[in-house]
């Protein structure tokens, strides 16, 4: 049978007989790996699209175990994300975080369609790319059923108003401590409990955690294509979804970037 699909290459790897297999996240069908002779270094629409950071549409054989991608025709190529480092090494952790997140054969359209305007984004932007996949990543916690908790302590439930007000009455009171290991942010009380297990993470950030999420999760992406967070909350921000992101998907795509920037 002779499927179309619109589609991301995610990686690619060399087989036998001089033929590449290709895992592509399509819009249609979710994550697919699927054979290939098209010679990726040939100037052939074909060609381009088995490129990253291109966004192509394919006609894919399916047979009864496998898939065999027979054409490609290039719907938009991001190359301008391979002219800038940071854009390159921002889209890079993108795509890995994708394939380690995405399940085989699964249609996943909304995400899809986030992953799309995050490339636009990281193509246009002057500011540090980082920002972007931070937003895209919390995002993707909500499509993904593992959004943190960030109405109440996620340990005794107590709403954020049980916390006290601001002066003028208006603003309910903020959770200052985030637990990685609980999923959300927590009180005093349930953070020292909790912190008798050696197995607890949990951080204290300079900002406002909650309402860093909430902007990350209900903000269109391009609205970070100018934000450049200041270096000491970039990299809170950056340890926090590296350690909630390998907890709760096994996707940490920013731990090692961070270690490198702390070396």
């Amino acid at each position: 049978m002779l499927i179309s699909a619109e589609g991301i290459v995610l990686r690619q790897r060399k087989i036998a007989n001089n033929k590449r297999m290709i895992v592509i996240f399509t819009r249609q069908y979710g994550k697919l790996s699927a054979g290939t002779s098209i010679n990726e270094k040939s100037r052939n629409k074909s060609a381009l699209a088995l490129r990253p950071f291109t966004y192509a549409e394919y006609d894919i054989f399916k047979g009864r175990e496998s898939y065999s991608i027979n054409s490609a025709s290039v719907k938009k190529s991001y190359y301008s994300i391979g002219e800038d480092i940071e854009r390159f090494m921002t889209a890079s952790s993108f795509i890995e975080y994708l394939d380690k997140i995405l399940p085989d054969e699964e249609a996943m359209p909304g995400l899809f369609d986030l992953a799309l305007d995050f490339m636009e984004s990281v193509a246009r932007t002057n500011a540090r790319p980082d920002t972007l996949l931070y937003a895209f990543i919390v995002k993707s916690l909500r499509m993904l059923g593992v959004m943190p908790e960030l109405k109440c302590c996620v340990n005794c439930g107590k709403p954020l108003e049980a916390f006290g007000r601001s002066n003028d009455g208006k603003v309910p009171g903020r959770l200052k401590l985030f637990s990685v290991s609980s999923g959300g942010v927590i009180c005093e009380e349930c953070a020292n409990r909790e912190k008798s297990d050696p197995g607890a993470l949990i951080y204290e950030p300079v900002f406002d955690i909650i309402d860093v999420f909430r902007y990350f999760s209900d903000k269109p992406i391009s609205t970070f294509e100018k934000v450049s967070l200041k270096q000491g909350v970039s990299d809170m921000i950056r340890r926090i979804l590296a350690e909630y992101t390998g907890r709760y998907l096994g996707a940490d795509v920013l731990g090692k970037s961070n270690e490198l920037e702390v070396q």
